[in-house]
């Protein structure tokens, strides 16, 4: 005679064991909590409609490619949520009058100057602890020096260091953002590849272990430039490729532009996604919406787009969901 195996099992209760009921719905697609980048078609690129909150998040490029900037945005939209945010600057290059500029209210950015990596490393585990921040922005990993390459001398061989501290670092972070709201924005810098002369290859500074700790990384490329009418230069194109995507398909690249008066500009996004899908239409000199002529030039179409926020609001709302 047979006998059911499961008739004298019984289990424990689960939250006893530090197992959670992730999402009941989850077949369905689960809601996923996100911080806006502050660009629109960034954020349709990443998928999920932003950066993943409780996350590890790499942005990197080549110097001046606009990655601090593009975190500031980011701090801009978590302050517009009412969220606490941490800058911790470690190249001390943090400009205040820029990111007032970009909108960031400076008076309620908490800023962090770690002397060493070890001691920025143990900042982010004591953030994270207090369950009161919503978004660290690390700037940069390339200035996250372990404190053995201060106390060395230049011959010192110190190689490895940097990975080490790393590795070591974004283990005990990812295990303390389980079940966190607090997202981590580590700002990387790109370097060449030693010992292949024939082809160029590129990497990011810190070891390989970012890489596999991110759920996002984003790749910021600067374009051409951006002229007015004077031929004088007012900003350039970008592109974000989004290299590594948890929460969203990989490889998206969101067309972006960084204007020096104001950083990136969601006017001239919805402005290139018009154009592109013929909602607005270049003839010549001139726009032309819904048959009429609207502006005559690019700058002045911006400029009527930041006045006019109901032809703003109109045009958004085609472009963004075609």
């Amino acid at each position: 005679m047979s006998k059911t195996l499961n008739s004298k099992i019984s289990f424990p209760n689960l939250d006893e064991l530090g197992v959670q009921v992730w999402n009941k719905n989850f077949a369905k697609g689960a809601n996923i909590e996100v911080i806006s980048t502050g660009s629109y078609v960034l954020n349709r690129a990443l998928g999920a409609g932003g950066w993943p909150k409780g996350k590890i998040i790499e942005i990197f490029g080549t110097d001046s490619s606009g990655k601090s900037t593009l975190a500031l945005h980011s701090v801009l939209e978590a302050q517009k949520a009412g969220q606490r945010v941490v800058y911790i600057d470690l190249e001390n290059t943090l400009n205040p009058e820029w990111a007032k500029k970009i909108g960031v209210d400076a008076s309620k950015l908490l800023v962090a100057y770690p002397n060493s990596g070890e001691e920025a490393m143990e900042l982010i585990f004591k953030l994270i602890e207090t369950k009161n921040v919503d978004l660290i922005i690390v700037d940069s990993v390339a200035a996250l020096v372990p404190s053995a390459e201060f106390e060395s001398n230049f011959q010192d061989q110190t190689m490895g260091l940097h990975a080490r501290l790393m590795s070591k670092g974004l283990r005990i972070i990812q295990s303390k953002l389980i079940g966190s709201h607090t997202t981590i924005i580590f700002i990387n810098q790109i370097r060449e590849k030693i010992g292949n002369s024939y082809i160029p290859s590129i990497t990011t500074t810190g070891g390989r272990a970012l890489k596999y700790a991110a759920s996002v990384r984003v790749e910021i490329k600067r374009c051409e430039a951006i002229k007015d009418s004077s031929n004088t230069t007012i900003g350039f194109a970008t592109k974000g490729i989004v290299v590594k995507n948890k929460y969203g398909s990989p490889m998206a690249v969101a067309n972006m532009a960084l204007y020096f008066d104001s950083g990136f500009d969601v006017y001239h996004e919805v402005i290139q996604e018009c154009l592109s899908k013929q909602v607005i239409v270049r003839k010549g000199s001139w726009f032309e919406y819904e048959g009429k002529n609207i502006s005559q030039g690019l700058p002045h179409l911006r400029k009527l787009m930041r006045e006019n926020k109901e032809l703003f609001e109109g045009v958004k709302k085609k472009v963004l969901f075609i």
